[in-house]
């Protein structure tokens, strides 16, 4: 054998022995091929042996390779069908599971603004150290994958007043992995059957019993994940998971190591995230790492400690050394003004906590905490002023609002809770509030007794308007006054009663004061210019499938007259409200209603009914922009003796604008609807709408037609930035 055909052998012998090696390598069949005829070509060109006779001996390699040393696809989609059947057999156990959580984390600003004090919890970090560190300790009560109630027994850190800091970043922490959302009602799972379709799955067999998923979302969306999964090849149980995504103006990457059996496998043992926010040029980088089942359980007379000593004891794991320094750099800086005691240095330091720590905190941020011996009590209130809390409707103009929540906790079955809600239209130049105290003496069957004084709208009676204007004083110009409007304060004692899941009784009694705007012409014509109603009202609600169905709501409500309140009337109503759920995120509302007056008054009366009336305070997104007419004028609230009405709400994450690319990864949720309303003089008026939201902004655009006639178009725009913080 010469030399020109020695050398090709030994060539041809050492490509053998790389597509031996590098089929061990490949973890399908087609990345294999493409690698043999990559060099099939190589060796076309390189050697002098017939191009055939190479190829040949390259599939005789391929052959001889053992078969087991290529890692090898799992069969079909059986591993991903038994993961998905996994969390739904083990997902039906509904117990209660009690677990104590550690927690530790790290924050640092990279950049920062004065913007980032209008951020909820984030006012310290926005003015303070650029680093802070701290840990909690908590015992969780956790029912169906979800957190239930938790109680934080420690709580230790460098934030002053041992305050939290992007407080939404805790609901990372415990993904329910196995549910349709993973956090609450964000982030579609994708090892929930409701959510395959919007994934793409590589499925790989491991060694020792083991599976990778890899998954990634089909359309970018800020509801959808991307990462990997290691499962138990027998259980379809999942071992360990990695995955990234984007929400509400976090970047976040979760590690979760899941339990091993029993209810433990649908739990995290532990977790670690890294997050990243950013915000008006605002950049801040987090960790977080927690640490489940912990055995030590802490005396229920603990309650947000900030004692560090026994955080050290009950610490499962050493902390991590970014935590370390940043505890070091506070215990030497603590140690240095506790040294140093300058009088210019505590005048400075009353100014700042006044100030600073308590005026400013208050104003722009959040508040809320706990009152009592035991913490029964609590309260949230919304910041003061903050623009993130302004609304928009072509109707009100700019609207500012604020909440004010508390409770008082008597016992498990018994509670005080007061929600209060006011704002202000700029356009319109009215003030609303709602100020609700309601008494649940039997949570369990929804027994309460409540007390609501609020203002309405401003409401219209033409009735008395036209005996003003008849008056034989041609001396008052009545067109140039503003006759038609009355201010309206009410007040509404009510107390409900479940008897079933099917049957609720609510009696009540209703008092409203009705004044006139314009107080003139009502003068000059001797008419009063205050009008009074008091009414005995029942309401029976009927649910023909329990909670989860329709609800039948009638309504009655009869004038009597006592004292100042001479209006005499009768009123009935009928309300259908449906919100079927669909998987995943979807919804279908709809309601269906009817009222109508059957006397009134001779002299004077309102037309003011219970289940039709335009909502004084918007809300957000969640709170009352399906099946409410968005465009319909307030005077038509009051200006017929009856009305029906039909109104449908259709909404998904995934629908319209969320399939255009760049936009549609910002979509969190899409609405469609259709209003429809028959009254006096409209027959009928119709609204069309399209609505989103998503992490800045909740937006609707709406056109109306009446008598079949175009009737104009509008929009309703609110902020929606930190709605979830």
């Amino acid at each position: 054998m010469n030399s020109s055909t020695f050398y090709p052998l030994i060539e041809i012998l050492q490509y053998i022995h790389i597509i031996q090696a590098a089929s061990r390598q490949c973890k399908n069949k087609n990345s294999f091929l493409t690698l043999l005829f990559c060099i099939a070509l190589n060796l076309h060109y390189i050697c002098n042996v017939n191009a055939l006779i190479k190829i040949a001996l390259m599939l005789a390699a391929a052959v001889l390779t053992p078969a087991s040393s290529c890692a090898k696809p799992a069969t079909d989609s059986l591993m991903l069908q038994r993961v998905l059947a996994y969390g739904q057999n083990a997902g039906a156990n509904d117990r209660e599971i009690n677990s104590n959580v550690y927690v530790s984390y790290y924050l640092k600003t990279e950049r920062r603004n004065f913007t980032l004090m209008a951020v909820p919890s984030m006012f310290y970090v926005a003015r303070g150290k650029r680093e802070y560190a701290g840990e909690s300790y908590s015992n969780l009560t956790i029912r169906g994958g979800r957190i239930k109630k938790a109680v934080r027994q420690l709580n230790t850190g460098t934030i002053p007043h041992h305050k939290d800091a992007m407080e939404t970043v805790e609901k990372y922490l415990m993904p329910c992995v196995y549910g349709v959302t993973m956090f609450g009602e964000q982030v579609l799972s994708p090892f929930n059957k409701a959510n395959v379709r919007l994934y793409r799955y590589d499925i790989t067999e491991l060694t020792e019993g083991r599976t990778e998923i890899v998954f990634r979302p089909k359309r970018r969306n800020t509801q959808l994940i991307s990462g990997s999964a290691i499962v138990d090849e027998a259980t379809g149980r999942i071992m360990r998971t990695k995955f990234k995504g984007e929400y509400d103006l976090v970047d976040f990457s979760v590690d979760l190591t899941m339990g091993h059996v029993g209810d433990a496998a649908l739990l995290p043992k532990a977790c670690n995230i890294d997050v990243k926010f950013h915000f008006i040029g605002n950049k801040i980088r987090a960790e977080y790492h927690a640490i489940y089942d912990n055995p030590i359980a802490l005396p229920d007379t603990i309650v947000n400690s900030h004692d560090r000593q026994l955080m050290a004891a009950v610490r499962p794991a050493p902390l991590p050394l970014c935590v370390r320094e940043v505890y070091h750099t506070e215990d030497s800086l603590a140690a240095m003004k506790d040294t140093t005691t300058v009088e210019a240095g505590n005048e400075e330091s009353w100014w700042k906590r006044v100030l600073w720590d308590s005026f400013g905190d208050y104003i722009l941020n959040r508040t809320k905490g706990n009152f009592g011996a035991e913490g029964q009590g609590a309260f949230r209130l919304s910041p003061i002023l903050n623009p993130l809390y302004l609304g928009y409707s072509g109707r009100r103009g700019v609207t500012y609002k604020l909440k004010l929540n508390a409770s008082y906790k008597f016992s498990a079955n018994s509670d005080l809770t007061l929600d209060v809600k006011a704002g202000y239209s700029f356009k319109q130049r009215q003030f609303y509030f709602s100020v609700p105290i309601k008494y649940n003496f039997n949570k369990v069957k929804n027994g309460f007794v409540s007390v609501e004084v609020g203002n309405g709208n401003r409401i219209t009676n033409s009735s008395i308007v036209e005996q003003v204007k008849n008056e034989q004083l041609d001396s008052i110009n009545w067109d140039e006054m503003n006759l038609d409007y009355f201010k309206d304060l009410y007040v509404k004692l009510k107390c409900n009663y479940d008897f079933s899941d099917k049957w609720s009784v609510q009696p009540g009694l209703v008092f409203h004061r009705r004044s006139a705007v314009d107080h003139a012409g009502f003068v000059a014509a001797d008419r009063p210019t205050e009008y009074y109603s008091l009414a005995p009202s029942l309401q029976v609600q009927y649910r023909p499938a329990g909670w989860r169905g329709p609800v039948i709501t009638a309504d009655y409500e009869r004038g009597v007259r006592v004292g100042k309140a001479d209006m005499d009337y009768e009123r009935y109503e009928l309300d259908v409200s449906w919100i079927k759920r669909f998987h995943p995120l979807r919804s279908l509302s709809i309601r269906l209603g009817n009222g109508f007056y059957t006397s009134k008054s001779r002299n004077s009366y309102f037309l003011d009914y219970t289940n039709f009336r335009e909502e004084n305070i918007p809300g957000g997104w969640n709170d009352d922009w399906a099946c409410e007419f968005q465009l319909l004028g307030s005077n038509w609230y009051n200006a017929s003796e009856y009305y029906v009405r039909g109104n449908v709400t259709y909404e998904s994450p995934l629908m319209i604008l969320s399939r255009i690319p760049y936009v549609g990864r910002l979509m969190e949720t899409e609405r469609v609807y259709v209003n429809v309303l028959f009254v006096e003089h409209l027959h009928p008026y119709v609204e069309y709408g399209y609505g989103f939201t998503n992490r800045f902004f909740s937006m609707g655009v709406f056109m109306a037609t009446s008598n079949t006639k175009f009737d104009g178009v509008g929009c309703r725009f609110g902020f929606e930035l930190f709605s979830d913080w």
